[in-house]
């Protein structure tokens, strides 16, 4: 808090500003965005959400917002005309609809402004070939992306968008190529990271959690960063750590750490939730958010553990012990995901699957 208010354009000044404005004016959320964007006004504006002073909100659309009109403001008008009513009624309007299944992560709010910000990037491209919207053809869509890196296939959302109401030819954006993950972990390898992270003690605490949750289940650092106090269950003395998708068993020295995580986590948080249920198991340093799956990540790679390599090995595992429709939920994908885990593995789950039939019959 120190820190917050003494860096230069912190929180004092920002304090200053608004305690001026307060004799006139009510606090909101409309007042606070009339405030130039500072690390120093999303939190103070965390702080107030979540001493209950100002209404909760999906704080990282309502930044894409922000972030759109500053992005659209010395575009060319039949830019703007094409982008707004794309961002607005499209891409955000999704983006709200599936925040009401699950809160807005930071990848998520990225990858919103991705598909944004690619079809602007396009746009100009366009300009700069002398072509318009309505004018280009599948040679000028195979050129756009032969012509740089994998990110340019975000414009596809932009141009079904486009198709549907006839403001372009029928084009068609491939899917991306994908090549089996190459990068994985041996079997030794990954279980030796997996019996560091649950006994080796100089780890810090957060890190031992998160990787024993990468390493045994597949699961990425986002799915992690969100999990609270309230998803770890005891049942007849078995814990039960519930993700989205649905709960999974614990380990016994996995339930140890999970267990000291959250305890551990009441005593040091400067501003918790009230509700023990409520706190999450990785705070950030916002009040009433989670850690960053980013930063998650980082700290793993610190310590030797590398996300990508180590989810992919724990998903092979899996997809090689048990058929697809199981992996799904366990680790966290759709069901296509899942089934390509089990095709790299070239295991033939029918004998499985005919054999769990029978035996449900006969319990029946």
């Amino acid at each position: 808090m120190m820190r917050w208010l003494h860096r230069r354009a912190g929180g004092a000044k920002l304090l200053h500003e608004l305690a001026q404005r307060a004799h006139h004016e009510s606090l909101s959320h409309e007042l606070l965005d009339q405030c130039p964007p500072s690390y120093a006004l999303h939190r103070l504006r965390d702080l107030l959400v979540h001493a209950g002073i100002l209404a909760e909100r999906d704080e990282l659309l309502e930044r894409i917002e922000q972030w759109l009109e500053h992005a659209l403001g010395e575009r060319p008008a039949h830019h703007i005309a094409l982008v707004r009513p794309f961002a607005t009624w499209h891409v955000l309007r999704r983006a709200r609809r599936r925040s009401n299944r699950r809160p807005v992560t930071v990848s998520a709010a990225t990858y919103v402004r991705s598909q944004i910000a690619i079809s602007l990037e396009f746009l100009t491209w366009l300009d700069e070939r002398g072509k318009t919207l309505p004018t280009t053809d599948q040679a000028d869509i195979d050129v756009w992306l032969d012509g740089g890196s994998e990110y340019r296939y975000f414009v596809t959302t932009f141009i079904e968008w486009s198709k549907g109401r006839k403001l372009c030819s029928d084009l068609t954006v491939p899917q991306r190529p994908s090549a089996d993950p190459s990068n994985l972990l041996t079997e030794e390898d990954r279980w030796d990271m997996l019996d560091r992270c649950l006994h080796d003690d100089e780890l810090p605490l957060d890190v031992r959690v998160t990787g024993a949750l990468v390493l045994l289940y597949g699961r990425t650092t986002t799915s992690i960063a969100t999990l609270t106090c309230g998803r770890i269950d005891v049942v007849d003395q078995e814990t039960y750590l519930r993700f989205d998708e649905g709960p999974a068993l614990v380990p016994p020295a996995l339930a140890a750490l999970l267990t000291t995580l959250r305890d551990n986590r009441v005593g040091r948080e400067t501003f918790y939730q009230t509700e023990l249920a409520t706190r999450f198991l990785f705070p950030g340093r916002s009040p009433g958010r989670p850690m960053a799956s980013a930063v998650l990540a980082r700290k793993l790679r610190h310590h030797g553990i590398e996300p990508l390599p180590a989810r992919h090995s724990a998903r092979s595992a899996w997809a090689r012990d048990i058929p697809a429709p199981i992996a799904a939920d366990l680790l966290g994908v759709n069901i296509s995901t899942a089934t390509k885990w089990s095709s790299r593995t070239r295991r033939d789950w029918a004998d499985y699957l005919l054999a769990r039939s029978e035996e449900q019959q006969d319990e029946s």
